[in-house]
């Protein structure tokens, strides 16, 4: 039997944990201004050219998953989201969540130095029970000291925080998120588990509580790692209770959204809104809609396309606070539940091309008149007997097309526990059609012979694959004719010609459920929409004797 470490306990902040649980409104917070350094790669381009700075002082930087380094890479399956909204994983806190600042201007407050220090304004001042800080360590664990502002011009100071280093740290809100190399471009995937986002809770005083917040001051003490502080969320009480537990159930062309009322009932039903993008509702903002239940059903809306949901509470007299769920519309889902699924031992980490004698299928069934899109998975590994998490390893193949994943994900630490996997956007089943199967290959380093669940297994109920769809193929009446022509190509990738335009006064692209994204005046002859989500839009061109033209665009 090998020696196992014993885990080291970590007390430091136990008593933060400590929470008003009846609360729990959580919102992430917009910040003004404070942030000092561009630690993001994204777009297309070197990666130099969309950042300013590293995260660790050796010139490693985060990436977004739109980077590319030209415009014909590959899409990455890692990075972080591109629009910024970061699901916090901490199980203490479900449905928390962070608004990273922009990809495209300074996203962290960096203090490279002892004694460096920094200010994040709040754009709105909050009152919280608790704040939420999302922070990394670059080269190393780092400690800071936090100063919670009020809008009374006091304060409330938090001293020796620690932030693990991005690599292997727990407390984790991301993980899996990978880095890039400013210097050469070079990518790392990370291994599917790091680099890592921790969140970092500060429990504010009772006789605080009521107080809004208006900045927050952090500051580097002594050596260690290079603090990056990315964003803020908090724990706020309202008089009018929010619904909870927001869930989605994706249609062909929209959702149906659900959620667990409060214990008292708000008094005026529901007011729900819903948007393509993710700026979120402000407490002014008329909402898309009211209802008396508990749940809200969207449709018209394109396939395969991201959508942001908020609802609140409506008490009459006063409304509670907005929260927020991501959908997709045209998902299609199937959960493995056969049983735990075995491991097969191997005596070194096995690669893409390797098989298992125990792989588990699933099987996903493509509605006629649509094709694959991305997909995403996930799945929970835990350790039995002598098992460590960082012996597992794991590899999602499609087995209609022959594709596998691009690596292998393994798990960390070496101790017993359960491992969670949840890795979007692969490319691995793109424009299959009808019954499209699945393998999860899994594979662990220590422990008997071929396969068995005696060391590591899957987890029964955990595996699930969930496909994003698009249309296969345009209807006739969605191509626009020849001679009907305002705009080409059509569908289009990155920009569209438009025709003409000496005679158009201003363009406009509205999505299919009323919003403007893209409006110019005095156009050229050339518009360009690399950076629009794929799907239909409206295109209008508004001319200048008056008249206006419209047709339906396809961004591919």
């Amino acid at each position: 039997m090998k020696q196992k470490l014993l885990p080291t306990l970590c007390l430091v902040l136990s008593g933060i944990f400590t929470n008003q649980i009846n609360a729990q409104e959580y919102q992430s917070i917009a910040i003004s201004s404070g942030y000092s350094a561009d630690v993001i790669a994204n777009g297309i381009g070197s990666s130099s050219s969309s950042t300013n700075n590293d995260v660790d002082g050796v010139n490693f930087a985060f990436i977004s998953k739109d980077f590319q380094l030209t415009s014909s890479s590959s899409s990455l399956s890692y990075g972080l989201p591109i629009n910024g909204i970061i699901n916090s994983a901490v199980a203490t806190t479900p449905g928390l969540n962070y608004q990273l600042a922009s990809y495209s201007g300074n996203n962290s407050l960096r203090l490279l130095n002892a004694n460096d220090n920094g200010t994040l304004m709040f754009a709105t001042p909050i009152p919280a029970l608790n704040l939420y800080m999302l922070a990394t360590g670059g080269s190393g664990a780092c400690t800071v000291n936090v100063d919670v502002n009020f809008l009374d011009n006091t304060s409330q100071t938090f001293t020796g925080i620690s932030i693990s280093d991005w690599y292997g740290g727990s407390g984790y809100a991301i993980q899996g998120i990978g880095r890039i190399n400013i210097t050469n471009d070079v990518l790392e995937s990370g291994g599917g588990t790091n680099p890592r986002l921790y969140q970092i809770p500060l429990a504010i005083n009772a006789a605080n509580q009521s107080k809004p917040i208006k900045s927050v001051t952090v500051t580097k003490t002594g050596t260690g790692g290079i603090p990056n502080i990315f964003a803020f969320s908090a724990d706020v009480y309202s008089s009018c209770p929010a619904p909870t537990n927001i869930a989605y159930t994706s249609n062909v062309d929209g959702a149906t959204l659900t959620w667990t009322a409060p214990a008292s009932a708000p008094s005026a039903g529901y007011d729900y809104y819903y948007n393509s993008s993710p700026t979120p509702p402000t407490a002014t903002t008329p909402p898309t809609g009211n209802v008396s239940g508990t749940s809200v059903t969207i449709g018209g809306l394109p396939t395969g396309q991201a959508y942001y949901f908020w609802v609140r509470s409506n008490c009459g007299t006063s409304q509670g606070f907005w929260k927020m769920k991501e959908f997709t519309t045209g998902q299609v889902s199937a959960t493995y539940t056969s049983g735990d699924i075995n491991t097969m031992y191997s005596s070194g980490t096995p690669g893409v091309t390797s098989t298992t004698n125990c792989p588990a299928t699933l099987s996903i069934n493509v509605p006629s008149g649509y094709k694959i899109k991305s997909t995403a998975v996930s799945y929970a590994m835990s350790t039995v007997a002598d098992g460590w998490m960082s012996e597992q390893n794991s590899l999602l193949v499609c087995s209609t097309s022959g594709t596998s994943e691009s690596s292998v994900s393994t798990g960390s630490g070496n101790t017993g526990g359960t491992y969670s996997y949840n890795r979007t956007g692969l490319t691995i089943a793109n424009a299959l059609s009808g019954t499209v199967n699945f393998e999860l290959r899994a594979w662990r380093t220590y422990g008997g012979s071929d396969c068995s669940a005696d060391y590591n297994k899957v987890d029964n109920n955990t595996w699930k694959i969930t496909v994003t769809l698009e249309p296969a193929a345009l209807a006739v009446n969605e191509v626009v004719k020849e001679k009907e022509r305002i705009a080409f190509p059509n569908p289009f990738h990155e920009t569209l010609n438009i025709e003409n335009t000496g005679n158009v006064k201003r363009i406009s692209v509205t999505d299919f459920s009323g919003i403007t994204v893209k409006t110019v005046d005095n156009p050229t002859s050339q518009l360009h929409l690399g950076d629009l989500k794929d799907g239909m839009y409206i295109l209008t061109l508004t001319m200048k004797d008056g008249s206006v033209k419209s047709t339906k665009i396809i961004k591919r």
